[in-house]
């Protein structure tokens, strides 16, 4: 069963408001079984939205619209829906008095141009947005759907959770599509593919499919099936197969499953030995430290961080020897190491990272170039220290080094066993 999505908005095309909604959107979808045929992003034209909706439809089963349904006369999705199915707007009364409840909940005027929002097609049913003003409108023809959904993202979602897909699952009888992820870092994507060649040429005669995902510092291997409904339990146990021997082959390389990204992948292997992390950055500028405390019950295990730009807090916060940094530079192994054990000490935590190099996009020199740097791990049993290089664009630089940092955290928790056992 295919889905076509269309975005409404002209701040969407011009980059003035970033397009999460389709993205949120495809997420779900997949993981019920959908298949996303398309998404298109158009302005708020009547036009636009008919050719987007004649495209979605000879292409899908059903088309999800958000946007374009606000109070202003530049929102003119539902005069488009009404025209399109040949429907007059008709006053909702109940939907009107539940918008006049939430303007005067929240002690805010109800004007008449508020009540107007309750005008909708008469063919349409009617989806209750108890998070906004705007109502959904769900609308059926020659078997096909079509959705319109406010374009605020938390208002489309609670109406893609509590009314939108449960209705699709009822309207439609969906074949069965599963995914597995398994997600890697400190690898690149031809270093992967080379690992895996032999098995990954078998999948396709299997009824498997194989996707990479790269991003910067980390690459997602995503497994698929897709079969009948009936099939369900066979292909639950292909794809729990195949995941299996995928993980035993790059086993080295993992650091979780699903959507987990390596900062969740390190905060939940700490949280399994009970142990913390403390952070010292300098050219990542506190980016760990955000990867961290962007993850819901980060606190259990990240007590902080230093963020040492200047080396007067390397020195005089952290305890980094000025020796280290008069014969080696900032950086420089010596000085990443010292600020890694600083922290740590201080901190009193079970780990500690660090971080050094040149951002750019000037400073570089060369004997250490833009793109250079130096990180560190300290730890119960000693610290370590690696030096890289990630090219010449600075935003590129920082994430690639937050992530290198933690993918090398996440390897020594990992073996902290073996390094008790040698000692």
């Amino acid at each position: 069963m295919r889905i076509h999505l269309i975005s409404i908005g002209d701040e969407l095309l011009i980059g003035q408001t970033v397009n999460t909604n389709a993205a949120w959107m495809g997420r779900e979808l997949t993981s019920e079984g959908w298949i996303v045929s398309g998404t298109e992003v158009i302005a708020d034209k009547p036009k636009d939205i008919v050719d987007a909706l004649d495209r979605g439809l000879a292409s899908a089963e059903a088309v999800l619209i958000t946007g374009g349904l606000g109070p202003t006369k530049d929102d003119v999705t539902k005069h488009v829906l009404a025209s399109y199915f040949d429907t007059p707007l008709v006053m909702h009364e109940p939907i009107a008095k539940a918008i006049e409840a939430w303007f005067n909940s929240r002690n805010v005027p109800f004007l008449e141009v508020n009540r107007l929002q309750a005008m909708l097609p008469e063919a349409c049913t009617v989806l209750p947005n108890p998070l906004g003003t705007a109502s959904g409108m769900w609308f059926e023809r020659e078997g096909k759907v079509v959705v319109s959904m406010p374009g605020v993202p938390y208002e489309m979602e609670g109406l893609m959770t509590h009314e939108v897909l449960p209705r699709l699952r009822a309207h439609f009888e969906l074949p069965t599509t599963l995914y597995e992820t398994v997600v890697t870092a400190g690898i690149g994507e031809s270093s992967l593919a080379a690992l895996v060649a032999t098995w990954e040429d078998g999948l396709p005669a299997k009824g498997v499919s194989l996707a990479y995902l790269p991003s910067p510092g980390q690459v997602k291997m995503r497994l698929g099936v897709h079969g009948p409904a009936a099939d369900r339990a066979k292909l639950e146990a292909l794809i729990a197969s195949e995941t299996e021997t995928l993980l035993q082959l790059i086993e080295p390389h993992v650091v979780g499953r699903g959507n987990i990204d390596i900062a969740g992948a390190v905060l939940k292997l700490l949280e399994a030995h009970g142990q913390s992390v403390s952070t010292a950055e300098s050219c990542t500028g506190g980016t760990v430290a955000q990867m961290f405390t962007a993850l819901p019950g980060a606190s259990a295990s990240y007590l902080g961080s230093v963020v040492a730009y200047d080396n007067r807090v390397k020195q005089e916060v952290l305890g980094v020897p000025a020796s280290a940094l008069d014969d080696h530079g900032a950086v420089s192994e010596a000085v990443v190491l010292a600020m890694a054990e600083g922290v740590r000490q201080r901190l009193e935590t079970t780990w500690a990272v660090a971080t050094s190099g040149v951002a750019g996009p000037s400073g570089g020199t060369d004997e250490k170039p833009v793109g250079m740097v130096w990180m560190a791990v300290a730890g119960p049993h000693g610290a370590k220290a690696w030096v890289h290089r990630f090219g010449s664009q600075r935003a590129r630089i920082v994430q690639r080094a937050s992530r290198r940092i933690l993918t090398h955290l996440h390897q020594e928790v990992k073996n902290q066993g073996a390094l008790a056992l040698e000692e």
